[in-house]
């Protein structure tokens, strides 16, 4: 009898592309946050920076601490952009000081405050891989939800952002992969490294509170379930959590409060006002443009609209890449060429959105493979951060409150119910969500490769 035929080594075409796609997703991720940064100066793109040695905004509040100061001694309020917390500050003034020791200019120095943002944009990827294999993704469904969150455009633009929001982001991830682990096995190691994560987030941007109430209500929920056997144990770790958490998160705006008369929830007026009825607010859908429209900036009219506004914000910010092609002398085929692709981005995003929002939906609803208290809890996080956009959209009715960069941590949970849902093999599903999350990847890389143009 003839021998048995010998075994193909390695594996197939599919095979080798799912192995390989995550460390080229990495790469990919990694390249065009330095690119990025690398074309665009510090004061480009930014929100409420300016610039070095202008006197005001956070590029100032760095400054301000490079120059020796350790404490504000006067009223935040006289200077814009002074009543933030301050450990981003405080942080990118020591890395100035680490670069001068090194014999790099002042100039530079300030110009690299940008690789820190580059550092926290890729820490906050690797968290978000963490997250996602926590829930076992594996196969097709993580190499989308990692796509997803690797390419997209609003991690992309805060990698480039100097102010205090990419820290925040990355903190307020971490904090939702330490409620996962803690769930698991309430340690005092994660009871002290999740109130470590949480007070410096808050120490950054109070805003960082918005992961603390769904964090609450897991602890909550455990103790419920130990029973009064477990009850001193939870209660000690909990006294503990606040020990450390509450005054790393309200040292800040308690002193400004008691020293300056500063009230704790103070937020400046920033930006042109918005001066338009619910109503408009809601069925206002123009669009000419897939970027955000402004009169200021020479377009025919202000956007409202709280969904267009939340999608063009997340994807682009404020800004207009085709006027700052045009702006830069590039032809008028330039502009069209970089708009064509800005809609490509805004269309898929919408739509991903949209596909994404039903995953959601579907498996916090009934998805048993995932424990119910994970499920409240991914609910609370996703529901508070959605919350807290809308209502600052209408308490703050500024063109800056639209801005979806404050939950931008929340394409992270978007992108895992993507994948778990894709996990559940729904052919129509996986038909739909493939082939609009490649083109969205995709054309966000090339749109943020174009506007080295501007």
């Amino acid at each position: 009898m003839g021998s048995a035929l010998p075994e193909k080594k390695g594996g197939n075409l599919k095979d080798i592309i799912l192995k390989t796609a995550l460390p080229v997703l990495g790469i990919i991720a990694a390249l065009i946050r330095i690119f990025y940064i690398w074309y665009t100066p510090v004061w480009r793109r930014q929100h409420d920076v300016l610039d070095f040695g202008v006197g005001e905004g956070q590029a100032a509040f760095i400054e301000f601490f490079h120059d020796g100061h350790f404490l504000l001694d006067f009223d935040p309020r006289e200077k814009w952009g002074f009543f933030q917390p301050p450990l981003h500050h405080m942080i990118s003034a020591l890395f100035i000081h680490i670069q001068e020791l090194c014999g790099i200019a002042y100039g530079a120095a300030c110009e690299h405050v940008q690789i820190l943002m580059l550092i926290y944009s890729l820490i906050t990827l690797f968290f978000a891989y963490k997250i996602f294999r926590y829930f076992r993704l594996k196969g097709s469904a993580l190499i989308i939800s990692f796509a997803i969150a690797a390419m997209h455009p609003g991690f992309i633009l805060m990698s480039g952002s100097i102010n205090n929001d990419m820290l925040t982001i990355m903190l307020t991830v971490i904090a939702f992969y330490l409620t996962l682990k803690w769930n698991e096995k309430p340690s005092w190691l994660l009871t002290v490294l999740l109130a470590l994560t949480i007070g410096f987030g808050m120490m950054t941007k109070l805003s960082a509170a918005l992961i603390a109430p769904p964090v609450a209500l897991v602890f909550l929920i455990r103790m419920i379930k130990g029973g009064m056997d477990d009850f001193v144990a939870y209660m000690k770790k909990y006294v503990v959590f606040c020990f450390i958490c509450a005054p790393l998160a309200l040292w800040s705006p308690i002193r400004n409060y008691i020293v300056f008369g500063v009230p704790l929830s103070y937020t400046p007026s920033v930006g042109e006002p918005v001066e338009a009825s619910l109503f408009r607010r809601i069925f206002d859908v123009r669009c000419y443009s897939p970027y955000i429209s402004r009169i200021s900036n020479g377009d025919p009219y202000d956007e409202f609209n709280i969904l267009l506004g939340m999608m063009k914000t997340s994807l682009f910010g404020d800004e207009n890449f085709a006027y700052a092609v045009s702006e830069a002398g590039h032809s008028r085929a330039g502009y069209a060429l970089i708009s064509l692709f800005g809609w490509t981005v805004l269309i898929s995003g919408v739509i991903l959105a949209f596909i994404a929002l039903y995953a959601t939906i579907r498996e916090l609803i009934s998805d048993r493979d995932i424990a119910a208290d994970i499920r409240v809890f991914i609910a609370a996080v996703y529901l508070t951060g959605m919350y807290m956009y809308i209502s600052f959209v209408f308490k703050a009715p500024y063109m800056s409150s639209m801005d979806f960069r404050y939950v931008l941590y929340l394409i992270v949970v978007e992108a895992l119910m993507a994948g778990l849902y894709l996990n559940k093999g729904r052919r129509v599903y996986r038909m739909m969500l493939l082939p609009v999350a490649a083109v969205f990847a995709a054309s966000s890389v090339i749109e943020y490769i174009m506007l080295y143009w501007g």
